[in-house]
C-alpha cells in the first residue's frame, strides 16, 4: 500500500497522502515532516462523513476537491468507511493528483479487502546476506521485463498522439529517459509514467481520454 501512496506522494506539490478509516483513523500514509497526522485525521473523518451524506441522498461521490487558504484536499472513497486522502500546496495542479488517484484505487481496494500491512524493515544484515546469483538472477529478470515492454509503449505513444499530436513519438522516448532513470522497466511501473506523460498533456479532457485508453496497461 505504501509503494501505491508514494507514486501519488511524489506528484509535484503533493505534501501527503494516505488511507484514512473512520474507526482505525490513517491505516497507511505517506507524508512530509510538517504535515501534521492530526490535520489527516481531521479532515479524513470530514471527508468520510461526505460520503456517507452522499450514500443517503442516493448521491455517489466519486472524488472530492477543497481547496483551503493553505492546502488543496483531493479524498476518493475507497470502502463504506474509508478515503483515500491527498493533501497537496494551495496551488497544486488537482487534475494530475485526481487522475493519478484515479488510476491507484482499484489496487488500493484490493489490499484494503486483504487488510492494510506494512512490511518489516529489511536488516542491513539481511542485505549483505544476498550472494551473488541472488543478484545476478534479479539483473536478468529486469532485463527480461525491459524487453517485454515495447509493445505497451507502442500502446501508450498510439494513445499519446491523440492527445498531442505526431510529436507523441519524440515525447514519449523523452519520458522514457526520465522513468527509466528513477527505476526499473517493468510493467508496475507504466501508472508512473503515464502519471508523467499526463503532465505534458495539460488539457484535462484529453487526459482523461488518454487514461482511458492506457488504464488496462497499469
Amino acid at each position: 500500500m505504501r509503494k501505491l501512496l508514494n507514486e501519488i506522494s511524489v506528484i509535484p506539490g503533493v505534501t501527503g497522502s494516505c488511507i484514512f478509516d473512520k474507526n482505525d483513523g490513517p491505516l497507511c500514509q505517506d507524508i512530509h515532516a510538517n504535515l501534521s497526522t492530526k490535520l489527516l485525521e481531521t479532515v479524513g473523518i470530514h471527508l468520510v462523513r461526505l460520503i456517507q451524506m452522499g450514500v443517503m441522498s442516493e448521491l455517489i461521490v466519486q472524488s472530492a476537491h477543497f481547496r483551503f487558504d493553505k492546502y488543496t484536499v483531493v479524498g476518493m472513497p475507497l470502502d463504506s468507511g474509508a478515503v483515500l486522502l491527498t493533501v497537496c500546496d494551495a496551488q497544486a495542479n488537482c487534475s494530475l493528483v485526481a487522475t493519478t488517484a484515479a488510476m491507484l484505487v482499484s489496487d488500493m481496494r484490493e489490499e484494503l479487502a486483504r487488510g492494510v500491512t506494512e512490511p518489516p524493515p529489511v536488516s542491513k544484515e539481511e542485505v549483505e546476506e544476498l550472494d551473488a546469483f541472488e543478484v545476478n538472477e534479479v539483473e536478468e529478470q529486469a532485463g527480461d521485463a525491459e524487453n517485454s515492454m515495447q509493445p505497451m509503449f507502442d500502446r501508450i505513444e498510439e494513445a499519446l498522439a491523440g492527445a498531442i499530436g505526431p510529436v507523441a513519438g519524440m515525447v514519449m522516448q523523452d519520458y522514457i529517459d526520465k522513468w527509466e532513470a528513477d527505476g526499473p522497466a517493468v510493467p508496475a511501473r507504466l501508472s508512473e509514467l503515464a502519471s508523467m506523460l499526463v503532465e505534458e498533456i495539460g488539457d484535462p479532457n484529453l487526459a482523461q481520454e488518454f487514461i482511458g485508453k492506457v488504464e488496462n496497461l497499469m
